[in-house]
């Protein structure tokens, strides 16, 4: 059965028979723990955990199974809608290297940008590169948009997101940011710095830290 050849996307059950063994076996499970170092959705986890849920027959997706669906974004997606008799237009485009060239094309009267970065991604690689890490990539992007003489005059929203799997990555103590960014040892989390009710103090100076190497960034330029 070819999942790729369906007409209809249908998964038999063996193939959650299967899906199911090779999640529970311990090398399967070894190679997941090294996952940052390779391309893997980072929904993963959250889905093979579910299979027994998903494989049955009158399954339908919660509201939190269709927040953790991932597709690879390629090329422009336009959305138009509105709000308060507001009209917004809006452009999704990939963040892949390959991608940005096709940028160009939506600059024309844009009002603002909304830079997303996965909060997550501190210890993951590019897909282009596996020696240049996801997040100094990010920060690079950014940097380089936010210095665009030709973007000046347009807002930019920086929305870090995915910020319950840092946490999870935080808390489990696996991959330690520092071990990815060194000047996370010497970080001191500022005096105005609120964290969510509850919240894991390792979780919150993890938060603001990445927060914090943005604006950095965004200060020196306009300090120069």
């Amino acid at each position: 059965y070819l999942i790729l050849n369906a007409s209809v996307l249908f998964f038999p059950q063996e193939f959650f028979d299967h899906a199911k063994k090779l999640w529970d076996d311990e090398g399967v499970k070894a190679c997941f723990e090294r996952s940052n170092e390779y391309q893997l959705i980072d929904c993963a986890q959250y889905f093979l955990d579910r299979i027994d849920s998903v494989r049955q027959n009158d399954y339908t997706p919660t509201d939190q199974d269709l927040l953790r669906c991932r597709v690879l974004t390629s090329g422009i997606f336009e959305t138009r809608f509105q709000v308060d008799k507001v009209n917004f237009h809006m452009f999704d485009v990939g963040g892949q290297r390959d991608e940005r060239r096709k940028w160009i094309q939506c600059f024309n009267d844009v009002t603002a940008i909304i830079f997303v970065v996965a909060s997550s991604s501190y210890n993951m690689v590019i897909r282009e590169d596996n020696n240049t890490n996801r997040l100094r990539e990010a920060l690079d992007l950014f940097r380089s948009i936010w210095n665009n003489r030709w973007l000046r005059t347009i807002s930019v929203i920086l929305f870090l997101n995915k910020q319950d799997m840092l946490a999870e990555k935080v808390l489990a103590g696996k991959s330690k940011i520092e071990d990815y960014f060194p000047e996370y040892a010497r970080y001191t989390i500022p005096n105005e710095a609120t964290p969510e009710p509850g919240e894991d103090p390792r979780v919150t100076r993890a938060k603001f830290f990445i927060r914090d190497e943005f604006l950095v960034s965004i200060s020196l330029f306009v300090e120069s």
